[in-house]
């Protein structure tokens, strides 16, 4: 950042107030030195939201999101950094100094208009023939017996592309838009030998828009059974699924409402319970939550209640997704949808009240980790213990607060039956070898508590001595035992420890 645009942002700073800001969206009460308020991040009845008019600050009591102007901004429009800065400029008049824009810059705005003006044709094409009396009957029969009422239709600009390979190609053309454009923008594919054709054929229409509301792709879910299932437009440097939530649009001004959004899979999820009544919704673009979604979420909300398939791949989605959220330092809870597949099929069988009682019990993050891991192992075996632990420590690094990580650790070794010192030792470990070396893996560890002659466990006794002479025998001797236990605690322990040992090389 230059100079004159550090200058620029101080000026800026100086020259809007934080009370006139903040006042123009929450109705402000001097009490003392602060002014308070009912936090405009989250839903409050009594006043926990201050405003320090000496320091510029901001602070809530309630949700603890704070800071100076900018990051309200940021919070409550959803704004970067510069544009907040440049909201502020407009507002109080302040020039705006304009960063001479590369080539690169202005071939990227370039392309990004032709290709939003084409999808809205595309778009306007789509929905005229949902609408079509004819055409357009049997998808209309389709979404109304899904619950998508019309004006949700609407809303999300849902259309239908009707089966042929050249209906939108045709339309299009007589736009005078070219085939090499359609090409571009990700609507036809070019053919051997033809000229190009349609990509969406026979397909519930569903616009994808970026943060700005432009729509930069489709998704096209088909009709019956017919594979794949959904058909969205290929990647490209608009169409990136790491950078786009679906009706992020749409739910933005909900989710600051509330100060939480609720996340799902697919689109027919979000539109599904929208038109149950639920607008604080997203989708992910599939299970693959990433690091960019994580990034706009937190300039909206302060909580993230993911919400995906109930299949071992919405779940391990649900496990991953919640490491992604709360390394970004977000409030993250996993909402599950008993008795059905996904929230779609469970908001139309149960309910809105039934959906939002779901969301009311969601976990949080780091135990639905912990939990999600144990339904995998086999417990009962002390292999299995071990493999738990060892899963599940990397979860509790990532834990800022050791309130937390103590809470877990002491559920952990109930769960297991272990002795919480082992737990919490092999967690210390892993903990000191990741701030020496910066990396999570435990520092070679070393057998302190050495187990007195025990002739009362002798076959437990040389079984544990042939393992620290050769450890490479511990897959083996997992294997052999499988349920079985060792009698002696102390011997157990040491067990414990030359697992750990192995595991760590």
């Amino acid at each position: 950042m230059d100079g004159d645009f550090k200058n620029f942002i101080e000026q800026v700073r100086s020259s809007a107030n934080i009370i006139d800001v903040i006042g123009s969206y929450v109705s402000l009460k001097k009490k003392g030195n602060k002014h308070w308020a009912c936090c405009p991040f989250h839903g409050e009845k009594t006043p926990s939201f201050s405003v320090d008019e000496g320091k510029q600050l901001f602070y809530c009591f309630g949700c603890h999101v704070g800071g100076d102007v900018f990051k309200f901004l940021e919070k409550k429009e959803g704004y970067n950094f510069i544009e907040a800065v440049k909201f502020l400029a407009q507002r109080y008049n302040i020039p705006i100094p304009e960063r001479e824009k590369s080539a690169q810059d202005l071939a990227f705005e370039k392309d990004l208009e032709k290709v939003t003006a084409i999808n809205e044709w595309a778009s306007k094409y789509y929905v005229a023939c949902l609408q079509h009396a004819k055409v357009g009957a049997k998808v209309r029969e389709y979404l109304t017996n899904r619950g998508i009422t019309p004006q949700i239709i609407e809303e999300f600009q849902i259309g239908y592309a009707r089966n042929g390979y050249e209906n939108l190609v045709d339309a299009l053309t007589t736009k005078n838009i070219s085939l090499s454009d359609m090409v571009f923008s990700g609507l036809a594919l070019e053919g051997k030998t033809a000229k190009p054709y349609d990509k969406f054929r026979d397909r519930v229409m569903i616009p994808i828009k970026n943060p700005r509301g432009r729509i930069v792709g489709f998704g096209g879910r088909v009709l019956g059974d017919g594979e794949p299932k959904y058909l969205n437009t290929g990647e490209t440097k608009f169409f990136n699924k790491r950078y786009l939530l679906f009706g992020f649009d749409l739910a933005q001004k909900y989710m600051r409402q509330v100060g939480s959004v609720v996340i799902v899979e697919g689109y027919m999820d979000a539109i599904s319970l929208h038109a149950a009544g639920l607008r604080n919704v997203v989708a992910s673009m599939g299970t693959a939550f990433s690091e960019q979604q994580a990034d706009i979420l937190k300039r909206n909300v302060g909580e993230i209640i993911f919400c995906y398939d109930s299949d071992r791949a919405g779940r391990n989605a649900s496990v991953r997704a919640v490491s992604i959220a709360r390394k970004k330092g977000i409030k993250v809870r996993v909402a599950g949808v008993p008795g059905a597949k996904d929230p779609d099929e469970f908001v139309r069988a149960q309910g809105l009240d039934a959906f939002r009682k779901v969301l009311d019990e969601a976990v949080p993050g780091l135990r639905f980790q912990v939990d999600d891991t144990l339904s995998q192992k086999d417990v009962s075996s002390l292999s299995g213990k071990v493999d738990a632990i060892r899963e599940i420590i990397p979860f509790l690094m990532e834990s800022s607060s050791e309130f937390e990580v103590n809470d877990e650790i002491r559920y952990l070794a109930n769960k297991l039956t272990l002795d919480e010192a082992l737990v919490a030792d092999k967690y210390q470990k892993v903990k000191n070898k990741k701030r020496r070396f910066g990396e999570a893996r435990a520092p070679e560890p070393t057998v302190a508590d050495k187990a007195p002659p025990v002739s009362e466990n002798k076959a437990e006794e040389m079984l544990l001595a042939l393992l620290v002479n050769d450890l490479t025998l511990i897959p083996v001797c997992n294997e052999k035992l499988g349920n079985t236990e060792i009698t002696s605690p102390l011997l157990k322990k040491l067990y414990l420890r030359l697992n750990i040992l192995y595991d760590e090389g």
